[in-house]
């Protein structure tokens, strides 16, 4: 009998951890800003992210906006890097070994940059994106305000060629990183078949005892 309980027990968490574990992911914007109030012309940009969302996402990509109030017109040139504290030096100055360094782009798709699929961007943090040099660069006009509540990127003042004074227009997407749990019909009811097997099993050794 205690086999039979025990064995039952085992079926019913195998069944919760399937149904659990059958997942799907969710892709979808997580912020897009498009106040489109001024137009900002230089070589190199720089934006900084805080992903408001309660989840993490990852299968990112990025792109800033050079449309306008005409709606939006994804931009990207070079490698963009993403970082996780603020930085104050040049496009010359980022590298992998930057203070901060969580990535940098691997190539891009429909004019945004993309990124490894498992770059990781956690709820309730912000990230720095820059734009890194490159031989080919020339000023490009992108649009941008600064309204309150948006944070720019950097501190601003000399040090800082990415810093803009404004927040760019951009959209950053991805999919949630925790999926939404989908249980698994047929195999739910394969193990509540074989459930049922053995309460049957455990009334007739009642019987028979």
């Amino acid at each position: 009998m205690n086999f039979c309980k025990s064995s039952i027990l085992a079926i019913l968490s195998s069944a919760a951890a399937l149904m659990i574990g059958a997942t799907t992911v969710q892709a979808a914007p997580i912020q897009s800003i498009t106040y489109n109030s001024g137009a900002i012309e230089q070589l190199y940009y720089g934006q900084s992210v805080t992903i408001g969302s309660r989840y993490d996402w990852n299968t990112i990509s990025f792109a800033f906006d050079m449309q306008g109030g005409a709606g939006f017109e994804a931009y990207s040139a070079g490698d963009l890097y993403i970082l996780t504290e603020d930085f104050l030096g040049t496009a010359d100055d980022l590298s992998t070994s930057t203070s901060g360094f969580l990535a940098v782009s691997t190539g891009y798709e429909d004019g945004f940059w993309t990124f490894d699929r498992d770059v990781t961007l956690l709820a309730d943090h912000t990230y720095y994106f820059a734009m890194g040099a490159r031989e080919d660069a020339t000023a490009t006009t992108l649009f941008g305000g600064a309204l309150p509540g948006v944070a720019p990127f950097g501190n601003g003042g000399a040090l800082n060629s990415l810093f803009t004074g404004n927040s760019l227009d951009f959209a950053l997407n991805g999919e949630i990183v925790v999926p939404t749990p989908v249980p698994l019909p047929a195999t739910a009811l394969m193990l509540m078949a074989g459930i049922g097997s053995l309460g049957a099993f455990a009334a007739r050794r009642r019987r028979n005892g």
